[in-house]
């Protein structure tokens, strides 16, 4: 009985004794990066930085500043970043808005007799009431057109709506940005398409080439009165054929 005991007791010491032998090592700690290199690591983003704000590329230039103000942020790198980065910021903005102005306007150009007639459009940001719902509402447009016959004109167009003049279309305020609104003179097609064609289109197109924002109120058959608002800052002049001037 004894002799079983110690040979059950020095297999079990056995089997202990090997799996301590594979156990993992305890984990050492981290060793942590030495400045020096962070520094090198932050110089190196700091050097593109600088290129993309000399590029203009704020977007990017935004990323790579705040990567190295959390990444770097003991670094030299970082606190020369600091003192550009809100700059950086805000024309990174600014650039992102300017690209999504932009995108509101379409330009066409169509074959016409005697040349082509090329057009600049934008819709309203607020819809037409009469639609089912908001996202297939139909919204106001308003449109720069250079044609070969007629000239220069601006208007604004409907598609499946008319324009109320039963208390008058002579004149028609227009604000541009927060200037107080002005009186415009305004003339309806008689033709009877669903355009209101506003006279001073050379004094509308120079007030709106510098303004971001341009309000008209207009009276639509079934809708009222309304104010219909224009984003109209992304307006590209040179893709009319005879741009027209500030």
């Amino acid at each position: 009985m004894t002799s079983r005991r110690l040979f059950s007791a020095t297999i079990l010491a056995a089997l202990l004794a090997a799996c301590s032998s594979s156990a993992p090592p305890p984990a050492q700690p981290a060793k942590p990066i030495p400045a020096a290199n962070n520094d090198a690591a932050a110089a190196k983003e700091l050097a593109l930085y600088d290129q993309m704000r000399a590029s203009q590329s704020w977007d990017l230039a935004l990323s790579l500043g705040e990567e190295i103000t959390n990444k770097y942020a003991a670094s030299p790198a970082a606190a020369q970043v600091k003192q550009t980065l809100d700059d950086v910021r805000a024309k990174a903005t600014a650039q992102r808005e300017a690209r999504r102005m932009a995108k509101l306007w379409a330009y066409a150009a169509v074959a016409e007799a005697g040349g082509t007639q090329y057009t600049a459009a934008v819709e309203s940001k607020e819809p037409l009431k009469s639609a089912a719902n908001a996202k297939d509402a139909e919204r106001i447009r308003l449109v720069l057109r250079q044609h070969p016959k007629w000239g220069q004109s601006t208007y604004l167009l409907l598609d499946n709506a008319k324009f109320d003049c039963s208390k008058g279309c002579a004149t028609l305020p227009v604000r541009f940005d927060d200037a107080p609104a002005q009186r415009m003179k305004a003339t309806i097609p008689p033709t009877g398409e669903p355009a209101l064609f506003i006279d001073d289109d050379k004094g509308f197109i120079a007030k709106m080439l510098k303004a971001k924002i341009v309000a008209i109120d207009a009276s639509i058959k079934g809708e009222g009165a309304k104010t219909f608002v224009f984003e109209v800052g992304g307006f590209d002049a040179s893709k009319l054929p005879s741009p027209p001037k500030k």
